[in-house]
């Protein structure tokens, strides 16, 4: 494990340079439509696999429990708001609708990991984009009258789950749709990994 987090911090460190160079080609300088096209092939295959390695890092720290929160102060509207931005181009590109629902009642600064909520999040919209077809994915955020804690709620017009990959859901490699269909298994593939680790 501590071979495995060494080995991607050393691998996120240069990846996380291309894709900044990327995004400076993109931003700053005349491309013509083709290499504007391969520019942008990097920067989203170079985020994919970054994202990747997070979430083989993250499963690594959960499964030997050295997983550490940051608990602090946070912004819950601008952390709602940066989530949806940044798969909101993912959700127009696929033709859907992103909409959200914020209570009233959410008080503005609350004590908690910002980044690991903005992970959670990421997954779940992700998810729903994944196997959202066409319509509609929405997002609603209130505060538990009981308790105190935020409850969050995705809801999307997609494939749907069946009862029983429900119950497995939340387990390590276990994928979000029951497809048995070669094709659509390519289609809707990933690790697995990301409801684990939220």
């Amino acid at each position: 494990e501590m071979f495995f987090a060494m080995v991607s911090h050393e691998m996120r460190t240069p990846l996380t340079a291309c894709i900044g160079m990327a995004e400076i080609l993109l931003e700053t300088t005349s491309l013509d439509s083709k290499q504007r096209e391969c520019t942008h092939c990097i920067r989203c295959s170079g985020s994919a696999l970054l994202f990747l390695i997070n979430d083989l890092l993250d499963f690594s720290k959960v499964q030997s429990g050295m997983l550490e929160l940051d608990l602090r102060p946070f912004v819950v509207h601008d952390c709602i708001d940066h989530t949806l931005e940044i798969v909101q181009m993912r959700a127009e590109a696929s033709g859907l609708e992103l909409v959200s629902w914020v209570s009233s009642a959410m008080p503005r600064v609350m004590v908690g990991d910002g980044g690991r909520l903005q992970q959670i999040l990421l997954n779940l919209l992700n998810n729903a984009i994944k196997f959202t077809p066409r319509g509609k994915i929405t997002l609603r955020c209130h505060l538990d009258a009981n308790d105190g804690r935020l409850m969050f709620q995705v809801e999307d017009t997609g494939i749907g789950i069946s009862a029983e990959t429900m119950e497995r859901l939340f387990q390590p490699f276990v994928q979000a749709a029951d497809v048995t269909n070669s094709a659509l298994a390519r289609r809707y593939e990933g690790t697995g990994l990301g409801l684990a680790i939220s």
